[in-house]
């Protein structure tokens, strides 16, 4: 007798044919198909692998500010690989471009400066050379705090832009703007007076305002505000996560603001307290994306140790929007001999490798054996001021109409 139809592939075959499908929307499919191929698609020597075999692009875009403008370049597993150098020059972005945000099907919103007043906001794929300008916000004016880009369909592409804003900073210090219109002896007196003024008549919630862009439709639209409880606020230093059409923020007081995309609105998760941002030695935590989950990453200086830093991992359980529990993953890792250069994690790049950042250089980095895998000199830059991470294909989108 024959055997079965049903009779599965072998696991090192499935993880071959996986490794070597060059659309990133077909890789993004296998994961559903099933428990074992998304397993295999997040296995740490997964990714390597697949980049290896289709030249695709995973990675993270760097950026600073140099001479007032802003810097960008392109780093990945194997930047010092000659075999893909060929492929990273298409990815530089013209001068004087800002990224805003960027999702891992390849696309970047960005801030191409005109003139010295003016500016255009646009998408592109790099990979691919295609850009497309998009109409300014309704409230330009104010500024922008964070950006999130979404895609949600492929043909035409379809995706939406959420833009958090603000006027709150000239609101709060419009009282010592005014003082500087004082001099002297009754500088001092306004300053002091402006101060507690302040104190005693200070905003009660930071007001964020939330704008959407729909590829569809062509226009912005201006939805609900969100207001913070004074003096919380987003960390705007840090890039928002986006999991399962839902864009999370971490604020500076220990909780999550999500926003829901199909909903269109906003609620507020508390970080457990154990998870609290409190403790001296501990950094700044960081919201990533793990594994298709929200993770929270906590890291801390090891006491009485210049060269140790504990990083831990916590996730989310899967599949589970209406509560959030959290738990710790299944190892903590120890940063061995490398101490503040490179005490914070930016990304996680697999289950098997950190991407952490320094002044002048980023490096990844191997949890097995606690070894650096590559390290990549920031030439054009200064400092890895924000890290946006990156995947790409090489086919070519349909903006649609502009």
């Amino acid at each position: 007798m024959g055997k079965s139809s049903s009779e599965k592939l072998p696991t090192d075959v499935v993880f071959d044919i996986i490794s070597r499908t060059t659309s990133l929307k077909t890789l993004d499919t296998c994961k559903s198909v099933c428990k074992e191929w998304k397993q295999l698609i997040y296995e740490s020597s997964f990714m390597p692998l697949y980049c290896q075999n289709t030249k695709n692009l995973y990675g993270y875009f760097v950026q600073d500010v140099r001479k007032c403008n802003y810097v960008s370049m392109f780093v990945c597993l194997d930047n010092n690989n000659n075999s893909n150098n060929n492929k990273l020059p298409v990815l530089r972005l013209p001068e004087n471009t800002r990224i805003l945000a960027s999702c891992n099907q390849g696309i970047l919103c960005c801030l191409k400066k005109r003139d010295s007043s003016d500016y255009q906001y646009c998408v592109c794929k790099p990979a691919t050379q295609q850009w497309q300008d998009l109409p300014k916000p309704r409230l330009d004016d104010y500024t922008t705090v964070s950006i999130a880009i979404m895609v949600l369909g492929s043909t035409p592409l379809r995706y939406k832009i959420v833009r958090l804003s603000r006027d709150g900073i000239i609101k709060e210090y419009v009282l010592y703007i005014f003082t500087s219109s004082c001099f002297g002896f009754f500088k001092f007196f306004a300053v002091i007076i402006s101060l507690l003024l302040f104190y005693f008549f200070r905003p009660k919630y930071c007001t964020y305002y939330c704008e959407i862009f729909d590829s569809e439709t062509r226009a912005w639209t201006k939805i609900q505000d969100v207001n913070l409880p004074y003096p919380e606020l987003i960390r705007d230093s840090a890039q928002p996560v986006s999991i399962n059409n839902s864009i999370h923020w971490l604020t500076n007081d220990n909780n999550i603001l999500k926003f829901s995309l199909v909903q269109e609105s906003f609620h507020i998760i508390t970080l457990p307290e154990h998870l609290h941002n409190t403790d001296n030695n501990r950094l700044p935590n960081k919201l990533v994306e793990y594994e298709g989950r929200l993770g929270l990453v906590c890291t801390t200086q090891e006491e009485d140790s210049n060269n140790q830093v504990n990083m831990e991992l916590w996730l989310t359980d899967e599949d589970n929007e209406s509560k959030i529990n959290w738990r710790t993953n299944c190892k903590k890792v120890l940063i061995n001999d490398m101490g503040e250069r490179y005490a914070n994690p930016a990304g996680i790049y697999n289950a098997g490798i950190l991407f952490l950042k320094a002044a002048d250089e980023v490096v990844f980095y191997k949890i097995q054996d606690r070894s650096l895998i590559n390290k990549v000199k920031l030439d054009k830059l200064r400092d890895a001021r924000e890290v946006f991470q990156f995947r790409s294909d090489f086919d070519r989108v349909d903006f649609g109409k502009s």
